[in-house]
């Protein structure tokens, strides 16, 4: 990994894994930040779909179900979300952003075994920076599959 200045080389700390998230926020993703937010951010563009609307249409899937109490909801074709809830709170890796609940909405195929898993936490991140997560990180929203599963865009 190339060396890298004071400030950026604390923004990585925060991001890899710690007590309160054992593998991290960047997964096995070997690519810069800048990169990462980059990719992600052309492939939404590639989709049609923009990150305020993937967000709205993240953030509605994720209330219908804590709504829903555990219970499955419909949330785009052949996909369905159910939350889990998680007690507890889980702090930004971006000192002063605040902590988020810990409540987790699975979304899945009804046929299959793709899913992504939503969270308060993710959603603020790629609402506020654009950070879908490194490729690997357990919580990561790629971009193509949530368009998919959300039915957005021209898929």
């Amino acid at each position: 990994m190339p060396r890298r200045a004071p400030l950026e080389a604390e923004m990585y700390s925060h991001l890899g894994p710690s007590r309160f998230s054992a593998l991290g926020f960047l997964g096995e993703d070997a690519r810069d930040w800048e990169d990462i937010l980059a990719d992600d951010a052309r492939t939404l563009e590639g989709l049609g779909v923009s990150r305020k609307q993937l967000v709205e249409e993240l953030r509605e899937v994720y209330e219908r179900a804590v709504k829903a109490g555990g219970d499955p909801v419909p949330v785009g074709p052949g996909s369905v979300a159910e939350c889990l809830e998680c007690r507890g709170r889980i702090p930004s890796p971006f000192p002063g952003e605040g902590t988020f609940p810990k409540h987790q909405v699975r979304v899945f195929r009804e046929q299959g075994a793709e899913s992504l898993v939503i969270t308060p936490l993710a959603l603020h991140l790629i609402e506020r920076h654009g950070f879908f997560q490194g490729i690997g990180s357990p919580f990561r929203i790629d971009p193509v599959q949530a368009v998919a599963m959300l039915g957005l865009g021209g898929e």
